[in-house]
């Protein structure tokens, strides 16, 4: 899980040793920005920020497919593109199917196709709030590497977002009302919403794949899955 996600991001960096990481933590969206160049009337949104795991600039190369007829001087002078990072890690434990407590079994799962659409609102604000046109979703797995999904930001859904969380605060918040589950689930925009989320996730690019390496160099590691027993 997220103990590992440092050890993604620098898997990435590796793999892609021209890139260049910056230091980020809160990102904090530009809300009255956005609400004059979108539209957003008196629409009363709270203050909202996010925070990528990482911020990475690559050569636009990286993101061209390579030709063979391509010479140095193609490359003379390229440009470089910001990209917001979101690790995802998955734990390779079950627990056991006889429901015994406190036991457990290694099953590391087939990698997603498609990232699941449970991701996409946090990438997207975290595109938002870094002002970003694209973001990486970095998915890895114990030992079958790591999946990277590129999704480009969606400037109509990150308004509706903001309608959303700014709907949220005036009739909930703002009142001090304790807010049902699915709260807009009578609205029509609602499901537009959903819709749209599932969209953009079908709508990823798998960029690459990196293949697990059980070792990052310099690191010590005790490769045993299960500790013994104490006692």
């Amino acid at each position: 899980g997220s103990a590992q996600e440092a050890g993604t991001v620098a898997r990435l960096m590796l793999h892609h040793p021209e890139c260049v990481c910056e230091e980020v933590g809160l990102c904090c969206v530009d809300v009255d920005r956005w609400r004059d160049e979108w539209g957003l009337g008196a629409v009363s949104v709270p203050p909202v920020g996010a925070s990528p795991d990482a911020i990475v600039q690559f050569p636009t190369s990286s993101f061209v497919q390579s030709s063979d007829n391509r010479s140095d001087d193609d490359t003379a002078g390229e440009g470089w593109e910001r990209l917001v990072v979101e690790v995802k890690n998955h734990s390779p434990f079950r627990r056991d199917p006889s429901g015994k407590s406190g036991v457990f079994y290694v099953d590391d799962r087939t990698p997603f196709e498609t990232p699941p659409p449970y991701h996409v609102p946090q990438l997207q604000m975290e595109m938002l709030a870094a002002d970003t046109t694209a973001g990486l979703l970095c998915m890895q797995s114990a030992t079958r590497g790591i999946r990277v999904f590129r999704i480009e930001r969606d400037d109509e859904y990150c308004a509706g977002m903001l309608r959303t969380l700014g709907a949220m605060h005036e009739e909930y918040v703002l009142r001090g009302r304790e807010p049902p589950e699915r709260m807009f689930s009578d609205r029509d925009w609602y499901f537009d919403l959903v819709r749209r989320t599932v969209k953009i996730a079908r709508g990823a690019t798998l960029w690459e794949e990196i293949p697990h390496h059980a070792r990052l160099p310099g690191e010590a590691y005790d490769e045993r899955p299960f500790l013994p027993a104490s006692g």
